[in-house]
């Protein structure tokens, strides 16, 4: 079991090394390559951000969104049926901005449909004649040449679609559960493989979504995954399943997202899709039930035996392991030096939420995600 522990452990570091270096990233400003030199054709692009009781965010998310949007580039904001004061801010940072900023209202929530797809199947219909559609949470900052990198990769490499994972910011407690997408990211999947690969990778990060207008309308739109849970790796694999063309590309650079600003935000966040992290509920739990084991249960049982006298390396090797990982994961995070210690109690943290989050969708009480 040792032997196979520790065989375990080379091979996600390896992956964490192999992604660190190699993963394909998107550039910012004019760094975004001699691609940028022709301008590529300067394809029409929308950047579509749904909205849901985010009144404390929207208005750093839009006028980021407003300041990197050059020519050819209209953003819409999409206020769905918020309880708080979105849509006067909403108004307000529409005075404030320039002409390329629409703000639109909802429409009620027609049956069979979670919130968010729905605002974004919206969001789509009002983007024009946009040949390119770059879906962005609310709770993104996307830096200064930000949409133009993500127009010239996918026209540079004929792309359908073009996911980027933004660097993660958290403070508190909070840092506990966002600490967990990056870390599992870097060390389980290997995300290095966009270098070469040209069919879509059957995975997506929703903070930053995008897609040519004609891929987005043939995989038909969040229409198609109107009821799923985790839309954006739905559409992702369903883009695979067709041959479409994609990447999932490291966006650390052009993009930051403050998913959560305190510790019961976070948990109720996450609650909704935690269970989709690995696909199918079941598999997901088996899957951090694993990590909990490996990560968790180990390192602190070996600590507990070091101090009693008794050295097993095995399971003091978790320890260098997690901040291998989390020293690679390290340039996707911006959250505090001690989260990285606190790993052991991050993943057991993951494996609950594993469970309630199964739970909760099983009760189906999730109605945006």
């Amino acid at each position: 079991m040792h032997g196979l522990l520790l065989g375990y452990d080379g091979l996600i570091c390896l992956m964490a090394l192999l992604n660190r270096l190699l993963w394909p990233r998107l550039k910012k400003g004019r760094d975004a390559g001699a691609l940028r030199a022709e301008t590529t054709q300067r394809a029409p692009v929308a950047a579509l951000v749904p909205a849901r009781n985010e009144a404390h965010q929207i208005r750093r998310c839009l006028q980021a969104l407003c300041a990197t949007a050059g020519d050819c580039v209209d953003v819409f904001v999409l206020d769905d049926e918020s309880a708080d004061d979105t849509w006067r801010v909403l108004q307000e940072t529409k005075a404030e901005a320039n002409g390329n900023l629409t703000v639109l209202r909802g429409a009620p929530r027609q049956r069979g449909w979670r919130g968010k797809n729905w605002a974004c199947a919206q969001l789509a219909d009002h983007a024009g004649d946009a040949d390119i559609l770059i879906f962005v949470d609310a709770d993104t900052h996307l830096e200064v040449g930000a949409i133009e990198s993500i127009r010239s990769a996918m026209l540079a490499g004929d792309l359908h679609l073009l996911s980027a994972l933004p660097r993660q910011e958290a403070h508190g407690p909070s840092s506990l559960l966002v600490y967990l997408l990056p870390w599992s990211l870097v060390g389980h999947v290997p995300l290095f493989l966009a270098r070469w690969r040209r069919r879509a990778f059957p995975m997506a990060i929703g903070q930053v979504l995008a897609f040519r207008r004609s891929a987005y309308y043939t995989l038909g739109g969040h229409a198609a995954v109107r009821s799923a849970i985790a839309e954006d790796l739905a559409l992702a694999r369903k883009a695979a399943r067709m041959g479409m063309k994609g990447a999932l590309l490291d966006g650390a650079d052009v993009a930051s997202c403050t998913m959560y600003t305190s510790w019961s935000q976070a948990w109720r966040g996450f609650q909704k899709n935690w269970c989709y992290t690995v696909g199918h509920p079941l598999l997901s739990w088996l899957v951090w039930a694993w990590l909990t084991y490996a990560f968790t249960w180990l390192p602190m049982c070996g600590l507990v035996e070091a101090c009693l006298g008794h050295v097993d390396l095995a399971a003091l090797a978790q320890w260098p392991t997690l901040l291998a990982v989390g020293a690679c994961a390290r340039r996707y995070l911006r959250m505090p030096v001690w989260v990285f210690f606190t790993a052991p109690i991050s993943i057991a943290l993951g494996f609950v939420l594993a469970c309630d989050s199964w739970i909760q969708n099983m009760r189906n009480t999730t109605l945006w995600s």
